[in-house]
């Protein structure tokens, strides 16, 4: 049986609005530790249950993101890795598991970036917001935010990375030019 850290569900319960499915994987990737990428669903359905989210409507819409894919796929997707559920698939997890190098990370999130049918995309134009790659590496690298933080500075400052608009909330993090030659 799962068991409800009530202190977390207590921190979730705060919030303003409930959270999507996804929202709810997030957040247990980041603070509810478990054994293995993703977080099993029963323990995502426990906490919906302790949150007294609608069962029907909650279950309806982790259904509706689930999916086996092994890449990444466009949408609000949720993906099945050995059991668990992630917002991250199965090949970002092998590839950067044994990893905190943010310009690992940046390089694997962009390669996933598809244009639209009948456009030209300038690859050196995109970049990753910093807000994602904080959480994909403090999710998959199972790094404290504070240290993912500390880390984007030092290799921003090293080169490694190119951080746009740093100032700005939604800064982007590009990969030098030499890289994405």
């Amino acid at each position: 049986m799962v068991s409800v850290d009530t202190d977390l569900a207590d921190e979730l319960s705060h919030h303003d609005d409930f959270f999507t499915a996804r929202e709810l994987v997030q957040y247990l990737e980041r603070h509810h530790p478990v054994e293995g990428p993703g977080v099993p669903r029963d323990l995502v359905e426990a906490y919906a249950e302790e949150l007294e989210y609608d069962r029907d409507r909650f279950e309806t819409s982790l259904d509706d993101r689930l999916t086996d894919a092994r890449t990444w796929q466009p949408g609000d997707r949720l993906y099945r890795i050995d059991g668990n559920l992630s917002i991250y698939p199965v090949s970002w997890h092998e590839r950067l598991a044994d990893t905190t190098d943010l310009s690992e990370y940046v390089n694997v999130m962009l390669e996933s970036v598809k244009a639209p049918e009948a456009v030209e995309l300038d690859r050196s134009d995109l970049g990753v917001t910093q807000d994602d790659l904080l959480t994909a590496v403090e999710i998959i690298g199972e790094m404290d935010r504070g240290a993912a933080r500390k880390t984007l500075k030092n290799q921003r400052l090293e080169g490694s990375i190119v951080l746009y608009a740093f100032q700005n909330p939604e800064e982007i993090v590009r990969l030098p030019q030499e890289r994405r030659e």
